[in-house]
């Protein structure tokens, strides 16, 4: 009886064990490009246009914990193109950037925290936000579900919110980089109110975006990259302008895993 009852331990004890998988790393390239239109004819000042692009590199390392797992993201590099309103300087001294999230059971991800909290970091968390989707394990083709965030951003006495309605829909199973993947289509909606300190003052900031996308999870939950655009439709006013300046925001991102 004694000696069943430790076997019986034993293969209880290898069970557990077994069942707490390692953690796993991925690393990932993140290519964005950001374009932003503006009608300062109100303010006297035409037409202004920017567009830029930045490039990233991330590891993702997930590890096994109660309801889900633990997200780890470093950034190895990180740069952007002549066109950069943001130094290089700031990209360089990004590198070893640490943030942590949570990843539901139900492939949720929760928003990407700083573990430190730096210049650096803070400005490179907004290019962060749109890195990884909902990646729910064992979908099959026809399954749909949606989700619904609100971020606020806080500046002083000053803050933005941004509400989005994402919708999920499986399309079915494909190879990707020779690999089993499951693609997901996504539409998004948003809207977008508050103010914001200027150079001019503070304005006010509203208006509404809506984007697609498409994205692969391998089927045990992994994510394997995607692509997908947001355009956004604001206007900014202020003591600045005599009316509503109107503003147009394209953001286009495309994720891929590396070797």
């Amino acid at each position: 009886m004694v000696t069943r009852l430790l076997a019986g331990t034993a293969l209880a004890a290898l069970s557990a064990a077994a069942a707490v998988l390692p953690p796993v790393t991925t690393r990932y390239r993140v290519d964005q490009t950001l374009t932003q239109d503006i009608d300062a004819s109100a303010a006297g000042k035409g037409r202004q246009s920017i567009s830029f692009s930045t490039s990233s590199f991330l590891s993702l390392t997930l590890t096994d914990s109660a309801g889900g797992r633990t997200v780890r993201v470093v950034v190895d590099s990180m740069h952007g193109d002549s066109a950069s309103p943001i130094p290089p300087a700031v990209f360089d001294s990004a590198r070893g950037a640490e943030f942590r999230a949570f990843l539901t059971a139900a492939g949720r991800l929760s928003e990407l925290e700083a573990v430190s909290v730096s210049p650096a970091a803070y400005r490179i968390q907004g290019f962060l936000s749109d890195f990884c989707p909902w990646v729910k394990a064992g979908v099959k083709a026809g399954e749909q579900w949606a989700d619904t965030s609100s971020k606020t951003t806080t500046n002083g006495n000053d803050s933005v919110v941004v509400k989005r309605v994402t919708s999920y829909r499986v399309l079915g199973r494909e190879t990707r980089a020779a690999r089993k993947a499951i693609r997901i289509a996504s539409e998004y909606q948003s809207t977008v109110a508050g103010t914001q300190p200027t150079d001019n003052g503070p304005a006010r900031v509203e208006g509404a975006g809506k984007g697609t996308g498409t994205y692969f999870v391998s089927p045990d939950g992994l994510y394997l990259g995607g692509d997908w655009q947001l355009r956004s439709a604001l206007t900014i006013s202020g003591a600045f302008a005599n009316e509503p300046l109107p503003i147009t925001i394209t953001q286009i991102t495309k994720v891929t895993t590396l070797p």
